[in-house]
This record gives C-alpha cells, sequence and structure tokens, in this order.
C-alpha cells in the first residue's frame, strides 16, 4: 500500500479490510528489536502475497472478493488462495454461510459454494439464494426443493431430512438410506468381545458417510469399529481407516491388485491391529488410574461405607462402589478385599474391578501388589493382581 500497489477501491478503507489478511493462524508476533516497540505482524512472503492484488473489494468470514492487477475479480481465503477462476465479472457478492453470489454474463445469476468448491446453479432462472442450514452441527445447502451435501462430490437429496435421519458422531456423520443400493460398498461388523474378528455383513452398505472437514468426497461406510475408528469407501471404491483425528489410512479396495489389498484379508487384518491397540490403551489407563487411587488410598481419601447390612466404598466422599457385598477389608493401595457371601473373599480395585472372584476362604493383600488367597482345604497361593 506504501509504493501504491494496494488499494481499497472508492469507499473508505475499514478495520475489517486491513486485517482480512493478518487474521491468518500462521501470523507471527514477535519483537523486531530488544529496545523497539514495532511488531512484525506480517512475514515478507505473505507481504508479497498480499500486495499482488490491486484492490480489496469486501470480505466475509473466511473469504475475501479482491480485483487482480489486470482488473479481473476472485476470491481468495486468508491464506491468500484463489478460490473461484478469475474473471471479468458483471457483480460478485459474498452471501452467509461461505456462499458467494456472481453474474459471469450481464443475464445469468451463479451461485457457488466456497467451501465445496463448487457451483450450485448458473442459470438465467435461477432462483433465489441457497440457505445454508445447520442439522446436528452439520451445515448443508437447500436450493430448489433439493439439500445438498456441501461436498465438491455431489449428493442430494428431494427432501429436507430431520435431525433423526442424520447420525451425528463428531468427526462424522451417517445418513442411512433405509433402502436397498448398489452402492458398491462393502459392509463389515467388527467383534471386540471376539478379539477384533471382523466378518462381512452386507455387499452394499446403505450409509452415506461424511468426515468432518471434507468438503470433497462423500463416502460410504464400511464398519465402524467403536471409539478407534470407523472404515470408509470413497467413489473410487478405495477403502480406508479413519480415526478420530481424521487421519486416513488405506486398507484396500473392491478390485485388488495384491493380496493384502483384498478385503477378506485386509479386514481381519485391520480388526486384529485395532484391537491390539485398544487393549493396550485401556491397560496403560487402567495403570494410570490404579496408581492415582493408590495415591488416594495411602493420602486418606478412600473410606469404606455401610448401608443397611451391605458395604461399598467411598473416593473423595464421592461412591465409586455401590453397597453390594456382606464384607470389606481396609485397602490396601489400590486392592481391596470383599467378601461377597460369609466364608468367600475376593480382591478388587478400589473402583470395583473384580481381580480374583469371590471364592476363598481367606485373603492378604500386601504392599508390594500381591494377594495371598487360601482355599477352603487349607491351601494358599500367591496371586499377582497388577
Amino acid at each position: 500500500m506504501f509504493e501504491g500497489k494496494l488499494k481499497v477501491g472508492k469507499r473508505k478503507e475499514t478495520p475489517k479490510d486491513r486485517e482480512f489478511f493478518l487474521m491468518n493462524e500462521k501470523q507471527e508476533t514477535m519483537p523486531v528489536g530488544q529496545d523497539s516497540e514495532m511488531m512484525m505482524v506480517m512475514s515478507h512472503e505473505e507481504l508479497l502475497q498480499t500486495i499482488q492484488y490491486r484492490e480489496f473489494v469486501d470480505s466475509k468470514g473466511e473469504f475475501a472478493i479482491i480485483k487482480l492487477p489486470d482488473g479481473k475479480m476472485t476470491v481468495v481465503n486468508r491464506q491468500g488462495e484463489q478460490v473461484i477462476e478469475p474473471g471479468n465479472y458483471y457483480d460478485m457478492k459474498l452471501l452467509d454461510g461461505n456462499i458467494l453470489f456472481y453474474r459471469p454474463r450481464r443475464k445469468t445469476v451463479c451461485y457457488y459454494d466456497l467451501l465445496a468448491r463448487v457451483v450450485i446453479d448458473e442459470d438465467i432462472h435461477a432462483k433465489d439464494a441457497p440457505e445454508v442450514i445447520t442439522i446436528n452441527k452439520w451445515e448443508f445447502v437447500e436450493y430448489n426443493g433439493l439439500f445438498r451435501s456441501r461436498t465438491y462430490e455431489y449428493f442430494a437429496l428431494p427432501f429436507r431430512p430431520s435431525q433423526y435421519d442424520l447420525w451425528n458422531y463428531g468427526y462424522y456423520l451417517i445418513y442411512n438410506f433405509r433402502r436397498s443400493t448398489a452402492s458398491g460398498c462393502q459392509e463389515w461388523i467388527y467383534k471386540e468381545e471376539d478379539g477384533g474378528s471382523m466378518r462381512m455383513h452386507k455387499e452394499n452398505s446403505e450409509k452415506v458417510c461424511f468426515l468432518r472437514g471434507d468438503h470433497t468426497h462423500v463416502y460410504w461406510l464400511c464398519a465402524d469399529l467403536y471409539d478407534s475408528g470407523i472404515v470408509v469407501m470413497d467413489s473410487h471404491e478405495d477403502y480406508y481407516f479413519v480415526d478420530s483425528s481424521l487421519k486416513k489410512t488405506y486398507i484396500g479396495c473392491n478390485q485388488p491388485k495384491t493380496e493384502s489389498e483384498n478385503l477378506m484379508v485386509a479386514m481381519p487384518r485391520l480388526g486384529k491391529q485395532v484391537y491390539d491397540m485398544e487393549m493396550q490403551r485401556r491397560k496403560k489407563q487402567e495403570e494410570q488410574e490404579l496408581l492415582l487411587m493408590q495415591e488416594k488410598s495411602e493420602a486418606g481419601h478412600v473410606e469404606l461405607y455401610q448401608a443397611g447390612k451391605k458395604w461399598g466404598v467411598k473416593v473423595d466422599g464421592k461412591v465409586i462402589v455401590p453397597p453390594l457385598y456382606h464384607s470389606i477389608a481396609q485397602p490396601v493401595g489400590a486392592y481391596c478385599a470383599f467378601e461377597q457371601i460369609p466364608r468367600h473373599w475376593g480382591v478388587m480395585t478400589v473402583k470395583g474391578k473384580v481381580i480374583v472372584d469371590a471364592k476363598y476362604e481367606k485373603v492378604e493383600i500386601r504392599d508390594n501388589g500381591i494377594a495371598v488367597v487360601t482355599d477352603i482345604t487349607g491351601k494358599a497361593q500367591t496371586i499377582h493382581l497388577k
């Protein structure tokens, strides 16, 4: 702007105009010199990127309309990336919900989804502006009697679904067609209780799937691996494992070129891998919880309480183990002996997880995480609780 290479049209410059490119999350703020009050708010590369524009026309949300040195107009995001082909447009305006209105020809109206980067309509008889609606915290576009996804790959319904038709799982959304479709996507069932087994359930999945932040693809849901992730198939019939961080890992395909890509091999292998990882995670979490409970027990925050004739456990004054047991011995670290019925003792954590079944006449827990149990015949054995 100092060099005369960038101006803000004929209207008065607003703080919104000046700050648009400075709101990029990648901007740095740092002292220029030890004794200076000046601050760096834009890097050299970003400044060069900004001054290539001749005129800043308008901005709304994450996008701005600008004019290039040759007079053509385009739309850019905060990183300066052009999201629509530059042209000599007759009119251009940013609408609510990241929708762009423009006229590429004098009598033609065009609506463009800036997130999906796809034309919604381009016609002389274009209807009223598209409406962006939110259902279960996911955005869709309603226009000309159709309910459209915000993806480059086309997905539309001739009606607005209810919130019960769209199942929101945070990082992905499911729409169930509730009718037979030739999706080409195999549907598999994951059984954690069977050691992570996988078996094919259907040849054609009926569940359309959208991934959070993915404005390009429409997927089909192949498998739900509980809290560990999901498997989806894209339009190329390639299958991916997707975890909650939205990391996609290629699994296989419908037309495998190698044995490892065959879903009959790839899916059972994935199920076992996910199961092993989940068991390791739970074991580590349990160890951390036990360590915390041991610290609370040693600090006196664990107490036994009685309700009627039964006993339970409280931690920090809150009921952790309801009164279910005939008797409970004082905790030793993170463990305590409990009597289910008279003369039937076992061992549980102070959180109530049973480690040793209640079938012994006597139980002694020692400080090093070892329990010595004695059965009705008087035979004693040592059990490592950890």
